[in-house]
């Protein structure tokens, strides 16, 4: 929603709230007739919008999460800064600050000093500014009544230019206006089911960034544990692990998007599991998200190929424990190599990504975290209590299986993982609000049970490959696997044993 704010520089717009869809530019048609459908009776309005966007060489703006842009509209400029902010499926919603402007080059002190970030030296900057990349696009507009606002539904098509490199526009916005969000909300979910929109994470000066050649889009290392506060209650710890996963997830579906590695695809998958470890507990708030928690598992039945590709790496990386051994049966080495690369399926995730099903739990999970339901009684509970007794029940779960007096087999670890790394990822989302070295001293040997059963799966798939070459030596490398296998199953069972000793960190 936009909130007008007057200062001695004028009016500015303090807040943006937009949805933002991206579709194929061979839609464009049917998106325009879906735009009028949609607007009724109401005539859009169409216009050439042209926009610079500056930074200082050593990007300055783009580190502190500034936008800076000059637009030209016929013979009308206008200087926007826009700050730091935040995307959750689809929505972006950030501070915005507009000021007319006389020439095309940025005059930064036509904005109020207080709109800057605290020791931001706004105005150091002045003279060091320069043109990153440039935008020009038909914007064709319409402005739907809703409640005591509008809604402005737009579609951009154009082109985001750098020299000669340039990349097109073909996106859909839907800026809430005093209007209501739920309404932007049935809008998107029309273009979805009806020309497949996507979901758009990043903004038109993000993927200009991108084009300069001025950033890279990378994934995350890992997850995080979630920065909860002790003061809140159970509902805001959940929407914000919630919001953390979803984020998660997003950020890796455009990096996906943008340069399809296994890298973006792991990272999707962690925060597909991390967003499904939140709703499990919603739904036993007694929140009707099980719907959301079937799609997520389905989804993640559509990764399970990672395991296999993950197993085959750890044969396969040169600082890994059996690559020097393998390396020197080459039949059988470069069968690994040819299975690892065929076990990747980017295309298949691509083409999920893609599903109108997968961009509906983006943008619904994101209206979620939006509107944050909430149960009337057990939500407005403290939430350190809550998690001390929510993270001691679900352990109890992971006690139960592990602590047997006999040794596990590999089977047994293989069918308890999904348990221990749910438990684990609920850690992630809880974990916080307790202390940090009793914590990762708590979680350290379950973190090395977890690889530890990796690794059982890398050398059942090692067994296979024995299998299914005709290697001269297959007899001693059957033994040399096995032999690898129970000196794995050793050193686990000492982790396992040492982890149970552990005190819970939340019970400390």
């Amino acid at each position: 929603m936009e909130h007008e704010i007057y200062t001695s520089k004028g009016p500015v717009v303090s807040q943006e709230a937009e949805l933002k869809l991206l579709v194929d530019s061979s839609q464009a048609e049917q998106v325009l007739k879906l735009c009028q459908q949609l607007a009724k009776d109401l005539d859009g309005e169409q216009m050439e919008l042209s926009n610079r966007y500056f930074d200082t060489a050593d990007l300055r703006l783009r580190q502190a999460g500034i936008g800076l842009r000059i637009r030209r509209r016929g013979d009308q400029l206008e200087q926007t800064v826009k700050l730091a902010g935040a995307v959750m499926g689809g929505l972006h919603s950030r501070p915005e600050f507009n000021v007319p402007i006389e020439q095309e080059r940025p005059d930064l002190s036509l904005f109020s000093q207080d709109i800057w970030p605290d020791d931001f030296p706004a105005f150091e900057l002045q003279a060091d500014l320069q043109e990153i990349f440039s935008t020009d696009f038909t914007r064709t507009c319409w402005r739907i009544p809703s409640q005591d606002g509008v809604i402005e539904l737009a579609f951009d098509q154009g082109l985001i230019k750098v020299g000669d490199q340039q990349r097109g526009i073909a996106e859909i916005e839907l800026e809430v206006q005093g209007g209501e969000l739920t309404d932007a909300y049935k809008m998107a979910r029309r273009f979805i089911t009806r020309v497949h929109a996507r979901t758009g994470t990043l903004s038109k000066a993000a993927r200009g960034y991108l084009l300069a050649g001025k950033t890279t889009l990378e994934p995350w290392p890992q997850t995080e544990f979630v920065e909860q506060l002790h003061g809140d209650n159970v509902g805001q710890g959940l929407y914000r692990a919630l919001t953390y996963g979803l984020q998660f997830w997003q950020h890796h579906d455009a990096c996906l998007n943008e340069t399809p590695s296994v890298r973006a695809v792991a990272g999707i998958t962690d925060g597909i599991r991390l967003c499904k470890v939140v709703l499990q507990q919603l739904a036993a708030l007694e929140l009707d998200v099980n719907d959301h928690i079937v799609r997520l598992e389905q989804m993640l039945g559509h990764l399970g190929w990672l395991s296999r590709y993950d197993g085959l790496t750890e044969l396969t990386a040169d600082d890994g424990a059996y690559h020097r051994a393998l390396s020197e049966h080459q039949k059988l080495y470069d069968y690994i190599v040819e299975q690892q690369q065929h076990a990747v399926q980017l295309e298949l995730v691509q083409n999920l990504s893609k599903r109108d099903d997968y961009q509906l739990t983006l943008l619904e999970l994101g209206e979620l975290c939006q509107q944050q339901p909430r149960h009337p009684e057990l939500m407005e509970l403290a939430l350190k209590p809550w998690a001390t007794q929510r993270l001691r029940d679900d352990w109890q779960q992971v006690i139960t299986l592990f602590n047997r007096q006999d040794e596990l087999r590999p089977e047994h670890y293989l069918k308890h993982l999904p348990v221990l790394q749910g438990s684990l990822q609920l850690g992630y989302c809880l974990g916080y609000l307790f202390d940090a070295d009793d914590r990762e001293a708590f979680r350290a040997p379950w973190l090395d049970m977890v690889r530890g059963i990796r690794e059982i799966m890398a050398l059942k798939l090692l067994r296979e490959a024995i299998k299914d070459t005709d290697e001269v030596n297959t007899d001693r490398l059957l033994n040399w696997q096995t032999v690898q296998l129970e000196s794995l199953l050793y050193a686990l069972e000492h982790s396992r044993r040492a982890a149970l000793k552990q005190d819970p960190y939340w019970e400390a």
